[in-house]
C-alpha cells in the first residue's frame, strides 16, 4: 500500500500521512511499490496476467485469501488450466489402461491423484471465486448457491461470469486491467500477458484431452455397454470377454436343449468334463433339466487372481417342461460362474446365490 498527494500527483510512503513535499493530506491507495524505474506498481489483480503467473498466484499467494477482488480473466485462466491439468491426467491413464490393458490399477491410481489435486485445489478455487463475486459486488454468501440441488451450480456460474464492477466497492478500488509488456515484465519480474493465441491453443488442447479421454473410454468398453458390463470388464479380464463368455453359456444351453450333450460338455470347465464322477452328474443334471431360455446375462462380479479369469452372470432363464397335455413355463433365476481356460470360457457352476470367488 502507498499514499497518493492529489497536489504534486506522486506516491508517498505507507507511514506519510502528509506530503513530505507540500505539506498536503495524503490518501491511501493500492499500490504495492514505485519501481525505480518510476513505475508504479499495483497489486498483481490489477494486471493482465500470463497463465502461470495466474496459476502461481491463485496456488501461492492467494491460497487462503478471500480479500479484494478479481477479475474475470483471472478466474477463466486458472479454471481452464485447472480443466487441463484433471481431464489430461485422466486421458494419459485412461489411454494407457486402453492400449496395454493393465486393469483398473492405472484407472484407480489416476483416481487417487485427481481426489488428491481435487483437495488441494479446493481452498485456492473456492477462495478464487469469492474473490470474483467481490468484483460484482456480491458477498462471499453468494457461494452457499452451489448447495442448492441443480440450478444452484448454474446461477453461481453465471454469476461468476459477469463482468465486474468498473467502480470501487467495498471489497476494494476497481481492477485496472494493466497489460504487462516486456518491459513492466522485466520490472515486475513476471511474464508478460498472455495473447489471444496462447487462450486458443489451451482451449485447443483442452477439446484434445477431453477427445483423447473419450476416445479411451469408448476403446475399453462396447458400445451400448455401461458399468460395470463393459469398459471395467474389460479391463479386468479383456477386451471381448464378456462376450465370449456370455457366447459359451448360450451354446451351452442350446446344445443341452437340443440333447447333445458331448458339444455341452465342451463348454465346462475341463476339471468337470475329465472327471468321470463329476462328469456323470453333469450328464444326470442334463437329461433331467428342462429345456432352458437365456433370457439375459448380467455381468455381476468380474475378478482375476493371476491368470485366473472369472465372470460371474447374473441369468435370468425360462424353462420349459412338458406336463400332462400343457407346456408349464417358469421364470428362474440364477448365478453362472464362467472361468477362463486356455483362451476359451468355460461354466463352472451355476448357483442360487452369488457365489464366493473360491468356488
Amino acid at each position: 500500500m502507498k499514499r497518493y498527494c492529489d497536489a504534486c500527483r506522486h506516491y508517498c510512503d505507507e507511514a506519510a500521512m502528509f506530503c513530505p513535499t507540500c505539506g498536503q493530506y495524503t490518501v491511501a491507495t493500492e499500490v504495492e511499490r514505485i519501481a525505480p524505474e518510476g513505475d508504479v506498481i499495483y497489486p498483481f489483480a490489477h494486471y493482465q496476467m500470463s497463465y502461470k503467473d495466474t496459476f502461481l498466484y491463485v496456488m501461492g499467494k492467494k491460497f487462503m485469501d478471500t480479500d479484494g477482488r478479481a477479475s474475470r480473466r483471472e478466474f477463466f485462466q486458472f479454471l481452464l488450466l485447472w480443466h487441463i491439468a484433471i481431464v489430461g491426467l485422466l486421458a494419459v491413464f485412461y489411454g494407457l489402461t486402453a492400449i496395454f490393458h493393465t486393469g483398473p490399477y492405472l484407472i484407480g491410481l489416476a483416481g487417487l491423484i485427481v481426489a488428491i489435486l481435487s483437495l488441494v485445489s479446493l481452498m485456492p478455487l473456492a477462495a478464487l471465486s469469492v474473490r470474483r463475486l467481490h468484483d460484482t459486488g456480491k458477498s462471499s454468501a453468494t457461494l452457499l448457491l452451489f448447495l442448492i440441488p441443480f440450478v444452484g451450480p448454474l446461477i453461481l456460474l453465471g454469476l461468476l461470469c459477469v463482468k465486474g464492477q468498473p467502480q470501487d466497492n467495498q471489497y476494494g478500488s476497481a481492477l485496472q486491467h494493466i497489460v504487462i509488456d516486456k518491459r513492466l515484465a522485466s520490472i515486475m519480474k513476471v511474464s508478460p500477458t498472455s495473447s489471444a493465441l496462447t487462450t486458443r491453443v489451451l482451449v485447443g488442447l483442452l477439446v484434445i484431452v477431453i477427445c483423447v479421454f473419450g476416445a479411451s473410454l469408448r476403446a475399453m468398453g462396447p458400445a451400448n455397454e455401461v458399468f460395470p458390463d463393459g469398459w471395467l470388464t474389460n479391463s479386468i479380464v479383456g477386451e471381448g470377454s464378456a462376450e465370449a463368455a456370455r457366447a459359451s453359456v448360450q451354446n451351452y444351453f442350446d446344445a443341452v436343449n437340443n440333447k447333445d450333450y458331448d458339444k455341452a460338455f465342451t463348454y465346462i470347465i475341463s476339471q468337470a468334463s475329465t472327471n468321470p464322477v463329476e462328469k456323470q452328474k453333469w450328464l444326470e443334471s442334463m437329461k433331467q433339466a428342462p429345456k432352458v431360455d437365456v433370457v439375459s446375462l448380467g455381468v455381476t462380479r468380474v475378478s482375476r487372481t493371476g491368470d485366473l479369469k472369472r465372470i460371474v452372470f447374473d441369468a435370468s432363464l425360462q424353462t420349459t417342461k412338458a406336463g400332462a397335455g400343457v407346456v408349464e413355463s417358469t421364470p428362474m433365476k440364477r448365478y453362472i460362474s464362467v472361468i477362463e481356460e486356455n483362451g476359451v470360457w468355460r461354466i463352472e457352476g451355476f448357483y442360487k446365490t452369488m457365489p464366493d470367488d473360491d468356488k
